[in-house]
């Protein structure tokens, strides 16, 4: 996985066929999906254990959506949700407790904004208008779980923001 938007951009350029990047969007989601499980299971936090469980769920759901793509050519029936965006207020509480978990979902935010542009990169090249749409709807899986996690985030640490 690259780590900067400037090489994802050039690694999407460089791709020459569907199956190509298909092919390493799934390499995305896998790696997504087992980053994920593996904080699962290395926690004891109940919430950030159902959270990362339920991003590595979502993740899988993408290889799938990604598979059925590459075999049919059609997207699935679900339409990308983000959750509702909030007010917000300054004011901010450090939790001793939770600065290692605090670090992970960042870390988590990050992974899933550059999926969205990857999947946004994707849709820019797409070459018609079904591609398009497709990789449109998994960028907007990502900005979903984005926002999920910045949600997380503002309870765990109390911090909010007017936007």
């Amino acid at each position: 996985m690259k780590d900067t938007f400037k090489e994802m951009v050039e690694e999407v350029s460089k791709l020459d066929t569907i199956e190509d990047a298909i092919a390493l969007a799934s390499k995305r989601e896998k790696d997504a999906r087992a980053f994920y499980r593996e904080k699962a299971s290395a926690t004891e936090d109940v919430q950030l254990k159902e959270l990362y469980t339920y991003l590595a769920e979502e993740e899988g759901k993408h290889l799938g959506y990604l598979e059925t793509y590459r075999e049919k050519l059609e997207l699935p029936d679900e339409e990308a949700k983000a959750p509702e965006t909030q007010s917000f207020t300054p004011e901010f509480k450090q939790t001793d407790s939770r600065l290692g978990a605090i670090g992970v979902l960042i870390a988590a935010m990050r992974h899933e904004r550059k999926s969205e542009y990857f999947y946004s990169e994707l849709a820019k090249q797409a070459g018609n208008e079904p591609r398009r749409k497709f990789f449109e709807m998994l960028a907007g899986y990502e900005r979903g779980h984005y926002e999920l996690i910045d949600n997380y985030l503002e309870s765990m640490t109390e911090f909010r923001m007017q936007t």
